[in-house]
């Protein structure tokens, strides 16, 4: 799909992985940890997982703009867009090719906002942590929705060719009919990815059958509890959801979600670490902008008749 854009980092909030681990976990994840003290404003870049045990650490955009067009004095911090803040016992992730260099010029980076105690896992054996303890998982309400329990699993796990969407158009929002009666999702479920990718696998699991016009809507979730179930922040998800629609891929309808194209979708989900770009907003004029045009060209043209009025005299 177009509009991908390669992502380094992936995190995940609302879960404090070091307080729910039980004392066997807990001996199991320190087996295959390493903890490192980071002071204040280091970038982190190494691949890995990152579990921060003491402190803060930002996901943040560099600014776009080039630097010639930078004023000199200009502090940095403002040339940067905070994506996520990531507290104490939130983890996060960094992924790279060979290929790819990650440097102070790459466009997203991790820093940290504090010093910062971090426990270090390599993604192989943090993998095989989350395959052998699959009750980890996200924290929520203990109940959910009547509606929400009626559609599919709240976030099937995708592990191996035989747990992927069925190929049939028909059968893409296929309800299951035993539904899971926990609203948790599991942590290896939204591991490694990043938001745009999980908020549209979420979506695309969620959603209801078409109705008798092929109308395909997602049951009512507000921002807040979508976030929950991805483990990420209201802010980035409503960026999401913005960008989502910029593209037609999902519209906003009576307070709901109506997916426009699965097909799009299910590539996004599919991407795993690479995100959808926001289109750039057009370039319009205010309505001051346009009332001072006016007054100008009419003040104008008034000079322009006087001074032919005056010549004739």
């Amino acid at each position: 799909m177009k509009n991908l854009i390669k992502e380094h980092f992936w995190c995940v909030k609302h879960i404090n992985i070091f307080r729910d681990l039980s004392e066997i976990d807990a001996r199991a994840l320190d087996q295959i940890t390493t903890f490192k003290q980071l002071k204040h404003k280091e970038r982190i870049s190494t691949e890995s997982v990152y579990l921060i045990k003491e402190g803060r650490v930002k996901i943040a955009d560099n600014a776009s703009e080039p630097e010639s067009e930078t004023p000199k004095n200009t502090d940095p911090d403002e040339k940067q867009n905070t994506k996520e803040v990531l507290e104490q016992g939130e983890l996060f992730g960094v992924v790279q090719n060979d290929a790819d260099v990650l440097d102070e010029n790459v466009q997203t980076y991790a820093e940290t906002l504090s010093d910062v105690c971090l426990g270090v896992v390599t993604i192989r054996d943090f993998a095989f942590f989350l395959k052998r303890k699959p009750h980890l998982a996200l924290p929520s309400k203990s109940r959910m929705p009547n509606m929400f329990r009626k559609v599919r699993n709240v976030y099937p796990s995708i592990k191996g060719k035989d747990k992927q969407l069925p190929v049939g158009s028909s059968n893409i929002f296929k309800l299951n009919k035993n539904p899971d009666k926990l609203s948790k999702n599991p942590l290896s479920n939204i591991a490694f990815q990043c938001a745009s990718s999980r908020l549209a696998l979420l979506l695309q699991n969620i959603a209801e059958t078409p109705d008798r016009r092929g109308v395909v809507l997602v049951p009512r979730l507000s921002t807040k509890r979508i976030s929950r179930l991805i483990g990420s922040s209201t802010e980035t998800i409503e960026s999401l959801l913005k960008t989502f629609e910029q593209h037609n891929v999902i519209k906003k309808r009576r307070g709901r979600i109506q997916i426009l194209n699965p097909w799009q979708l299910k590539k996004i989900a599919d991407a795993r670490m690479k995100t959808l770009a926001p289109l750039p907003e057009p370039d319009t004029a205010s309505d001051d902008d346009f009332g001072l045009e006016l007054l100008a060209n009419l003040s104008n043209a008034n000079n322009i008749q006087t001074d032919s009025t005056v010549s004739k005299t």
